[in-house]
């Protein structure tokens, strides 16, 4: 960062979160071709968002014949601008944001990408120009306002208030240095979430978009909703997102997939336990009046078992 963001800084690099499968650019890529072909991938979506606003309000038939041409035609260009991004980065991951800014995205919380030290720190969106895709963003631990293009921007979805409560463990932005500290909610006002982080025993309040859930707890949650469930649910943090790229998409797909197979034993595990009891309780009574009908009972038992698990 700039020697004026270095002089702000309370923590030298500390300040760093990277998000979850990212990978920085590689070096030998030209990155202003790269950069401006994301440029141009934006400014065609926004051109599409501006056609298709059009299209809803329109009733003349001639003007939306012309417009659904316009579209098909941005469609086309856009899936080309795709595939140049691609053979530019010889991957297909996104190594940039490929979303829009929306006018509802002031004062949300975003992972901004700063070219010069080529690494996403967490910002907030002060102001947006939806025309040009650009927005002035703060990030956060220091005063200056930066203004970047959306393709530096990745606008984070808003945490659902009903998984923070008071008493509970999460994951807080520490305002200091930017970064996610482990904490307890302590209190819950119209000010926003009392926060005792555990590292300093701090307390700051945070609004509900610098919290996310403990890493710990959620892998528990997990294993409790699995006993719980009568049918697999894909868990919020691994539902797909708009703002997901290519790697990031397989990697919640592969974590899904050993997800349901877990899912599957657990169930088989569960129904054996429920029916051993019953099916042994069975085979004694018969066993009582006939041995060989007591392990008929034992054998027949354990196929169901062998075919479930099949």
């Amino acid at each position: 960062m700039s020697e004026a963001y270095k002089k702000q800084k309370i923590d030298s690099f500390d300040y760093y979160d990277p998000p979850e499968n990212y990978q920085p650019p590689v070096q030998q890529l030209d990155q202003s071709k790269v950069i401006e072909a994301y440029k141009t991938l934006i400014m065609l979506k926004n051109h599409m968002f501006k056609v298709n606003l059009l299209l809803s309000h329109e009733e003349e038939n001639s003007t939306i014949a012309e417009l659904k041409n316009i579209k098909d035609e941005l469609l086309l260009a856009k899936e080309a601008q795709e595939k140049e991004i691609a053979s530019l980065q010889k991957t297909q991951d996104n190594l940039f944001s490929v979303n829009r800014l929306n006018g509802e995205d002031i004062d949300k919380l975003a992972k901004a990408y700063h070219e010069q030290d080529r690494k996403w720190y967490n910002a907030k969106l002060i102001q947006i120009d939806t025309e040009e895709q650009e927005a002035d963003i703060q990030f956060i631990g220091y005063q200056e306002v930066v203004k970047m293009h959306a393709i530096f921007i990745k606008v984070q979805p808003i945490p659902d208030n009903k998984l923070f409560t008071v008493g509970q463990q999460c994951e807080a932005i520490y305002s200091s240095d930017g970064r996610y500290y482990l904490g307890t909610i302590e209190k819950v006002t119209e000010e926003g979430y009392h926060i005792r982080f555990k590292k300093n025993s701090n307390r700051e309040i945070v609004p509900l978009i610098y919290l996310r859930e403990a890493k710990k707890q959620l892998n528990d949650s997990k294993k409790m909703n699995f006993e719980e469930m009568d049918e697999f649910q894909v868990p919020d943090n691994l539902k797909y997102l708009p703002t997901d790229n290519e790697q990031q998409r397989q990697a919640k797909k592969k974590k899904i997939k050993a997800m349901k197979q877990t899912f599957k034993l657990s169930k088989i595990t569960k129904y054996a336990q429920e029916k051993q009891s019953s099916w042994q309780s069975f085979s004694q009574k018969i066993s009582t009046l006939k041995p060989d009908l007591g392990q008929k009972a034992e054998t027949i038992y354990r196929q169901k078992c062998d075919q479930l698990k099949e």
